[in-house]
């Protein structure tokens, strides 16, 4: 007689399928020693699928497009050193805490597939560049989700291959080695140096009109940071001193890589019975941010604003 052979009714989630996207040539670094950090903030990765198939992006792919034309442009002329991804790179609503909406159902493996595409395409763009993906708290909703509900498979890695990511962990599915992106993981305290001076965070505060970069630089009036999670453009700067003179620094936000209309869920957006997104204009800004930097801990930040899938800089017009 012969068996019936069962399996899951769903899809398992795997790694990405790898891609393959050509490089582009390797432009010589700038010879007076200035380098450049490109800052990609908060793409906040993911979908809702529809009963006919769609899946609806919470990514904004457009401003995704200009911000990694922008990358190409400076890569072609100066040559890119870093680029850093400032967290909330995935969103991961399926293993979020809060309640589920009907359609996150089998969106994660899409997540990730798009995710490893959007990290390829920034090495492909920028072969020689170090790059960093530092964890948000979306992030991590990950690792969480596998403590509470699968314990015994946490920290499961390859057989034979004891300092690997674990094979249920954003970077393990991600590719991140593949593509020599350096995953910087234990949010909230992981972190990021540019150089001597900036660090680069994800971030956990929030502050109304604003004021988040202004708590960030009152707390740390020593040290230069750059952060993601507020989904808004802001920029503070301080100066103070000690006994040896001026320390001035600056914590700054370069907005998101997130669409801006209500599609992501957050606590001002409404779902319709037909389980699709309403319109709703979040207090959100889309950007990007480029460091211009030496090693000594010298810098200046250029905070780029995306408008509808445009930016204007060095006198140009990006779009995706």
């Amino acid at each position: 007689m012969k068996q019936d052979v069962y399996g899951p009714e769903w899809p398992v989630i795997q790694q990405a399928k790898p891609t393959v996207i050509k490089s582009a040539k390797s432009t010589p670094k700038n010879s007076k020693g200035v380098k450049v950090a490109v800052l990609l903030p908060d793409p906040q990765i993911g979908y809702r699928k529809y009963e006919d198939g769609e899946l609806d992006p919470f990514h904004d792919e457009v401003a995704i497009n200009t911000a990694l034309n922008i990358m190409a442009y400076l890569e072609s002329e100066y040559g890119v050193d870093q680029v850093v991804n400032l967290g909330d790179f995935l969103d991961l609503s399926q293993q979020g805490r809060f309640i589920q909406e009907a359609y996150f159902q089998q969106t994660t493996q899409p997540s990730i597939d798009y995710g490893h595409q959007f990290l390829a395409r920034q090495r492909a763009t920028c072969p020689d560049a170090k790059i960093v993906l530092v964890e948000g708290n979306h992030d991590a909703r990950f690792s969480k989700f596998i403590l509470v509900n699968a314990a015994s498979a946490y920290g499961l890695r390859r057989a034979n291959i004891p300092g690997a990511w674990p094979v249920l962990s954003v970077p393990y599915l991600l590719r991140c080695d593949e593509l020599d992106v350096e995953y910087i993981d234990a949010y909230p305290a992981g972190e990021w140096w540019i150089n001597t001076r900036l660090r680069a965070i994800h971030g956990n505060k929030v502050r109304s009109s604003g004021s988040t970069a202004n708590a960030l630089v009152k707390d740390n009036p020593h040290i230069s940071t750059v952060f993601g999670h507020v989904h808004r453009l802001e920029a503070h700067y301080k100066s103070t001193h000690d006994r040896s003179g001026p320390i001035r620094s600056v914590a700054a936000s370069p907005g998101c890589l997130c669409r801006v209309d209500g599609a992501v869920p957050s606590f001002g957006s409404g779902i319709g019975t037909d389980g699709r997104p309403a319109t709703h204009w979040e207090d959100w800004q889309q950007g990007m941010g480029v460091v211009w930097y030496h090693e000594d801990g010298r810098f200046s930040l250029d905070m780029i604003h995306i408008i509808d899938g445009v930016a204007l800089y060095h006198g140009r017009e990006f779009r995706g």
